[in-house]
């Protein structure tokens, strides 16, 4: 029986036993991250706690602004993070797969016409804190970025004339709008800047092994339908 137990002993350890599980930060952002009826919930939530169980984790998944995601992903205090590629992080996490496509546009005022790019030039822009919108995309298109936490700020300082224009997803600006009871007879045609994906990042401090699990699992859950039902429930 004592050798039994000793050899059971030298057995490795189920991944959601060691250390504190899988360290997930996910953006506490419209659809992608939220609290309802005191729950944390949305596609990027949801999505992280399935991927990291279908790979064997405890997920430890945490709601935080995007700039405090994307510092814990770089300095090593999380282990995963859905997103756009923003700042750091795509030079020093694994980008394991993309999971849906997004639209990236600026939107203006009606009487602030956005005609192309040329126009965001010398203009005061709200941009989400953290992303690369409030660095290197303000150089590159000559704006002057305002950071905002989330998206409804962002409009808030536009209708009051802080900013000249916002940017953001597409669909997360239309339901932030909608959430604040903007009438779209109030805002111009958003101009599109460009079009990307939310991506799934893992920390490459995470043993290879790990990663390539959890690449693994991603693949499985795209390839049987569960992240396209998590889209339909949260469309983002």
């Amino acid at each position: 029986m004592l050798l039994f137990l000793s050899l059971l002993s030298c057995l490795p350890a189920p991944a959601f036993a060691q250390g504190d599980g899988l360290r997930i930060v996910t953006m506490e952002l419209g659809v992608c991250g939220r609290m309802e009826e005191g729950r944390p919930s949305g596609f990027c939530y949801d999505l992280g706690n399935t991927l990291a169980i279908k790979a064997g984790f405890e997920p430890r998944n945490r709601l935080v602004p995007l700039a405090r995601g994307v510092e814990e992903m770089v300095s090593g205090k999380a282990d995963m993070m859905i997103t756009p590629p923003e700042g750091e992080i795509a030079d020093l996490a694994e980008d394991i797969g993309p999971v849906k496509a997004m639209t990236m546009v600026a939107w203006a005022r009606v009487e602030t016409p956005l005609r192309g790019v040329r126009d965001l030039a010398g203009k005061t822009v709200a941009v989400l804190r953290g992303s690369r919108h409030e660095r290197d995309r303000a150089r590159e298109l000559k704006y002057i970025p305002f950071p905002c936490k989330n998206h409804e700020l962002g409009f808030k300082m536009l209708m009051v004339g802080r900013v000249d224009a916002v940017i953001g997803p597409l669909t997360g600006l239309t339901e932030a709008a909608r959430r604040l009871g903007l009438h779209r007879r109030f805002l111009g045609e958003p101009l599109i800047l460009e079009r990307d994906f939310m991506r799934v990042y893992v920390s490459k401090r995470l043993p290879q092994a790990e990663r390539a699990r959890l690449r693994k699992a991603l693949h499985r859950l795209i390839e049987d339908g569960t992240v396209a039902r998590l889209r339909d429930r949260y469309p983002l």
